[in-house]
């Protein structure tokens, strides 16, 4: 895979690096839902559903290599501060690799544990929790169970944006 600098500390990778990588990745953990990373049309109208202008605690589930966190972290205040969880290790070394702000805090971990990972940050609410995990593979039970926490840690009028290649939870929401 080939990289580039930016100029701003971070590797990019070219498109068909991102690919391949991501497909590697889809093939060893079938855990991952994506084959590709969020298209800009995806991560712009995601983004837009968080009102980051009002967001001071924002907690990201499934960061993969972080094209969303990089759009969040360009969008939200200057006093804001991002948890962004990963659960497989390969996608997470290579965030962690690639994306730095002093904003942000990557997490190697399991977002079913999302109310230990936050009080193990000093967080008891967030004002946006936003979702790129895979709920359909969860089981049911898993699928309420992380819900329910996700209400819970949201703050009064908070918002939860979830993004999904499946309808599993229309009926849930």
């Amino acid at each position: 895979m080939s990289k580039k600098d930016t100029g701003h500390g971070r590797r990019k990778k070219d498109d068909d690096g991102n690919f391949m990588g991501y497909m590697r990745v889809f093939l060893d953990d079938k855990g991952v839902a994506a084959v590709t990373p969020s298209s800009k049309y995806l991560v712009e109208r995601v983004v837009k559903a968080m009102d980051l202008e009002h967001a001071k605690v924002i907690v990201e589930y499934g960061a993969a290599e972080g094209v969303m966190t990089r759009r969040i972290l360009a969008k939200m205040r200057p006093d804001a501060r991002l948890i962004a969880i990963e659960f497989n290790k390969n996608l997470y070394d290579e965030f962690v690799a690639t994306v730095s702000d002093l904003r942000m805090v990557a997490v190697h971990g399991d977002v079913r544990e999302i109310d230990k990972i936050l009080a193990a940050h000093g967080v008891d609410q967030a004002d946006v929790i936003i979702s790129g995990v895979p709920f359909a593979f969860f089981t049911g039970r898993g699928r309420h169970e992380l819900l329910n926490k996700t209400v819970e840690l949201l703050r009064p009028g908070g918002r939860f944006v979830p993004y999904q290649v499946t309808t599993h939870l229309i009926p849930l929401l």
